[in-house]
């Protein structure tokens, strides 16, 4: 059986990155629970965004992070 492409709504960059600056003064890992990373958000909201180093790497990288989880979602991997 071939995997049909996902065509509903896209994730948000620019929410994505306003729920890890969130992560600095709220919970940390939200970003992630976004994204349906769950383990990892998980991770981070019990490490306190690894010590908050996490944090602040996933602001450098949570935008590639969701054009590639939008480009498994229109390939039907996620």
């Amino acid at each position: 059986m071939a995997s049909r492409a996902y065509d509903g709504p896209q994730k948000d960059p620019g929410l994505a990155l306003v729920l890890t600056i969130l992560g600095f003064f709220f919970l940390a890992g939200l970003q992630y629970f976004y994204l349906g990373k769950y383990l990892k958000g998980f991770l981070f909201l019990i490490t306190i965004g690894f010590l908050y180093i996490g944090t602040i790497i996933s602001l450098f990288t949570i935008t590639s992070a969701t054009r590639q989880v939008n480009r498994d979602r229109a390939l039907g991997l996620r």
